[in-house]
């Protein structure tokens, strides 16, 4: 595994703040582009995308390992398309798509993790086109199912996509999020309205704790908000949580094996999946197992 650090995971949401468990011992934040306010800073005015970036590539090194992320070693990019409550245009979201194609070479992009999510409006969204294009340059495209559950249909878009990963949440039936109230059954869906089973995989999606921004652009509201724990780290729920576990497995499958396609890591993910015996189109093929894809 000594590649590892060479698989570079685009981080598409609030941005990515330069907290410890991804600058020390080595700075591996290797760009940032912010469509939302234009600064050329890495910084994180909500907290989304660092826990994000956290999940798949914290080094838990503020927390002597307790908390690291699933690739330890993986690069990363912010590319911010949310802003400070993270929300977003889908021009802005487009941008972003468009930016890591273009810039895949120059950075050694990989892999692009999309917790962000709009309404399923069908494979005419210029979301799913988008992902699609990313998916056909040769990046695997991880996409949040969404917390719009239990009712079917729910998938937000671009997770609609025939051909990204769409993740939801294994264990959503009794949750709390940060404002403590309860989640339950709050993973997105199956099928699609065009009829495409969803989601692909789940993962871990409930009070999941990984690295909180340091940014100062984040307001006092803001941070009172969180469920902050040993003041570096926060718990968050949602399947914005479980999406980066996969995209953290699939960088360590492609730093093993960096000849494999988008396509083909997707079947590693189907045969390597754990059935949790749940309906399809509430697992897909069932639990994350990271194990057992690195054993293919």
């Amino acid at each position: 595994m000594s590649n590892r650090s060479q698989v570079t995971i685009a981080i598409l949401d609030t941005g990515i703040a330069p907290a410890d468990d991804l600058m020390l011992p080595k700075n591996r934040i290797l760009a940032t582009i912010d469509f939302v306010n234009s600064q050329n800073h890495s910084y994180d005015d909500n907290g989304h995308g660092t826990h994000v970036a956290g999940i798949a590539a914290g080094n838990g090194g503020a927390s002597f390992g307790r908390y690291a992320g699933v690739n330890p070693l993986a690069r990363l990019v912010s590319v911010k398309v949310l802003d400070a409550d993270g929300r977003g245009s889908s021009g802005d979201a487009l941008a972003g798509i468009q930016w890591i194609i273009d810039n895949k070479e120059s950075y050694g992009i990989r892999v692009a993790n999309l917790s962000i999510g709009s309404q399923d409006s069908g494979n005419f969204d210029p979301l799913v086109k988008a992902a699609e294009a990313a998916w056909d340059a040769g990046i695997v495209m991880v996409i949040a199912a969404g917390n719009g559950g239990p009712h079917s249909s729910s998938v937000t878009s671009p997770g609609i996509s025939r051909k990204v990963i769409t993740v939801g949440a294994y264990d959503d039936e009794n949750c709390v999020d940060v404002f403590g109230s309860t989640l339950t059954n709050f993973s997105g869906r199956g099928p699609t309205f065009d009829c495409i089973v969803k989601p692909d995989i789940l993962a871990k999606g409930c009070e999941v704790v990984s690295v909180l921004s340091n940014s100062p652009e984040m307001s006092p509201q803001r941070l009172r908000q969180l469920d902050i724990i040993m003041g570096k780290y926060v718990k968050m729920s949602g399947t914005s949580m479980a999406a980066p576990a996969v995209a953290g497995a699939v960088s360590l499958l492609l730093a093993k094996k960096p000849q494999l396609t988008p396509n083909e890591v997707k079947l590693a993910l189907k045969h390597s999946a754990q059935d949790l015996g749940m309906p399809q189109n509430r697992q897909g093929w069932g639990k994350l197992d990271i194990d057992a894809l690195l054993r293919l």
